[in-house]
This record gives C-alpha cells, sequence and structure tokens, in this order.
C-alpha cells in the first residue's frame, strides 16, 4: 500500500506553526519579534515621557514609574540630578529599576506562595492617614494623588500591597536570621566601637556681630568697645548680648547658644571657641560670617561610650545588617528562578535611558 500525501492540510499546518512560532517569540521566550515590537512601542511614547522600561511577568513597568522611583531615589540621598554626571545618571536609572524589578519579583511569588500571617487591615489606613497629614491642605494633597495618578483608595490598595510584601519577605528570611548574640556585639564594639565616639561639646553664649554690613566696616573697633562695658562692670554679658548682637535667634536669650558639636557650627567657629576655657569669657575673634565674643558655659570632652551604653544600638545595627543579607539572598534566588525556564524579566534599554526624575 502507497502512502500518499495528496489531501494533505498544508496551509493549515503551515498557519499552525506560524502561530506557534508567533507565541512562543511574543511571549514565551520574548524574542526578536518581540523585542522590535515592544522597541517600537517605546519609541512612539518617547516624547510624552511613556513607554515600557521593563516586563516582569509579562506586567508593563513604565517609564513613568521610573522616573518617580528615581525622584524618590535622590530625595532620600538628598542628591541633585543636574549635579550627577551622564554616567552617575545611567548608574542611578538602573539600580532604581532593579529594585523596581526586584519589587515585582518579590510580590508575584508572594501572589503564588500566598501569606501565612496577614496584616490587619488598618495598618494600611493608619498608614494612609499619616501620609495625608503630611501636607498642608486637603488641596496640596489631591494635587499630589492626581500627580501620581492615584486616588485615595489606589494609595491605600498600594500600601496594603506593599506591607503584604514585607510581611512575606519578613516569612520567607525567618529562617536565614540568626538572632545577634551579646558576643558577637562585644566583639563588634572592640573592633568598630571608636566610630561610635561620642564628640567634645560646648555650651556657650555669643555676642555676633556680621560682616555683611557694609555700612560698618570696622566691627572689631565695635566689637571691643561694647567688650570694655563689661571690664568696666557696667553691664553683663547677657544683657549687651541682648542690645547688641545680630543673631536674632539667641540675643533674648542672652546669647545662649546651647549645646552644640563641632558638625553643627563652622569650622573657624569651633576652631576658635575649642581654644576658650570654660566658665570665661574670650577675647572677640572674626570669621567668614563676623565678629564674635564668646563665653564658654560648659565643656564635655571627647570620649569613647561604655558598651553598656550603646549595646542596644549594636545590636540593632547588627540585625539590620543581617536582615539585609537575608533579603539579598532571596531576591537573588527569586531572579535566577525567574529567568528559567523562560525570561520573566525583560528590558527596553531604549525607554530606560531616556528617564529623567518626575517632577
Amino acid at each position: 500500500m502507497s502512502f500518499s500525501l495528496r489531501g494533505f492540510p498544508w496551509r493549515f499546518a503551515f498557519y499552525f506553526v506560524a502561530a506557534c512560532y508567533l507565541f512562543t517569540d511574543l511571549y514565551a521566550c520574548k524574542g526578536p519579534l518581540h523585542a522590535r515590537l515592544m522597541a517600537g512601542r517605546g519609541s512612539s511614547a518617547e516624547g510624552k515621557g511613556g513607554g515600557t522600561a521593563a516586563e516582569v511577568y509579562g506586567r508593563a513597568l513604565t517609564r513613568l514609574e521610573l522616573e518617580e522611583a528615581i525622584r524618590a531615589h535622590l530625595w532620600q540621598r538628598s542628591e541633585d540630578w543636574s549635579t550627577l554626571s551622564p554616567e552617575a545618571r545611567r548608574q542611578t536609572r538602573w539600580t532604581v529599576l532593579e529594585n523596581l524589578v526586584n519589587d515585582r519579583i518579590i510580590r508575584a511569588f508572594r501572589i503564588m506562595n500566598g501569606l501565612d500571617a496577614v496584616p490587619p487591615l488598618q495598618a494600611a489606613q493608619r498608614e494612609s492617614d499619616f501620609l495625608r497629614r503630611q501636607f498642608a491642605g486637603e488641596a496640596d494633597y489631591s494635587s499630589r494623588l492626581a500627580a501620581m495618578q492615584e486616588t485615595p483608595a489606589s494609595l491605600s490598595e498600594s500600601i496594603r500591597q506593599a506591607q503584604l510584601d514585607e510581611q512575606w519577605i519578613t516569612e520567607k528570611t525567618a529562617h536565614r536570621l540568626a538572632e545577634v548574640t551579646e558576643a558577637e556585639a562585644r566583639a563588634w564594639y572592640d573592633e568598630y566601637g571608636d566610630t561610635l565616639r561620642i564628640p567634645a561639646a560646648h555650651h556657650a553664649a555669643h555676642l555676633f556681630l556680621t560682616r555683611h554690613d557694609k555700612s560698618k566696616p570696622d566691627r572689631e573697633a565695635e566689637i571691643r568697645a561694647i567688650q570694655s562695658q563689661v571690664d568696666a562692670g557696667e553691664k553683663t554679658f547677657a544683657e549687651l548680648a541682648a542690645l547688641h548682637s545680630e543673631d536674632e535667634r539667641t540675643k533674648t536669650l542672652g546669647g545662649d547658644l546651647g549645646w552644640f558639636a563641632g558638625q553643627r557650627m563652622p569650622a573657624d567657629f569651633i576652631e576658635a571657641v575649642q581654644k576658650l576655657p570654660p566658665g570665661r569669657v574670650g577675647g572677640p575673634f572674626s570669621t567668614k560670617l563676623g565678629w564674635h565674643w564668646v563665653m564658654v558655659k560648659e565643656r564635655r570632652e571627647s570620649r569613647l561610650p561604655e558598651f553598656a551604653e550603646v549595646r542596644d544600638e549594636i545590636l540593632a545595627l547588627l540585625t539590620g545588617l543581617r536582615r539585609e543579607a537575608a533579603v539579598k539572598s532571596l531576591i537573588g534566588e527569586l531572579r535566577r528562578r525567574s529567568q528559567v525556564p523562560t525570561q520573566f524579566v525583560f528590558y527596553h534599554p531604549q525607554v530606560i535611558d531616556l528617564a529623567e526624575p518626575a517632577p
């Protein structure tokens, strides 16, 4: 009996194979056609600040989301985008994007695996109410929500989902976190304790004359004339500070600056104060800001705190570092699992490289 292919539905078979290829390229493996399609999508929206920066488990992570996250990243670090080099900007974009991708991966696994303990619904509402109180009024709050393309309900839901993610991380890292022992805290103190050194602190009062008053070029003569009134017993230091000091914040307090360490004051001021003995009024001295006449009331010398004083702080630090390492390890495992057998995370560099901080 001879076998014949006559009558076999070749056209149907061709369409079937083509459809399988398209499905595999566009959805399963995200191959060349998928990349070209998404590149077109990104380029068509570039002028509007839109486009897809990445896809995580088939869900778009938009350029707008990336730009809002960049803005928050810069604010947390007190960084100015305009001062960053092109390479620093590129690194910031990708660092922020990777954090967003990690968040998406964690959420995907949390939804797949579920939670052992679910945080109460009231917790999200409390945080939402707290955020609301940070704004001057309802109009400011509504304007900010609109800029973020959020509503009160969607914001509350976003907070709720973030809390669920955090609870899932806590559950999944619990077995990786051994409790920090007293011996470990003591060993850290012995090696790094000097980083906790308490700096010297000064309690002083001053009488200040600015050097920026162009109508008064010779302030040294002026401040020495004021000083002579104390020497003659005519007035007290506090009385003269109230009358003549140009530091509006302290003059009504007799010039009292309170307690301060070196980090709070200009370097040239601190250098002069450190030379003054406590309990006495020194001579006037000049800094970049102007002329100062200072009375050091008390001084606490720099010292290394005892272990008992910083024990809780060290335990909290080491616990935080241990948790950070555990979370990093967990995310590494999740990302490795997210790339096999198919690519569940897909990036669009042509969109990412255009991202700027949101207004």
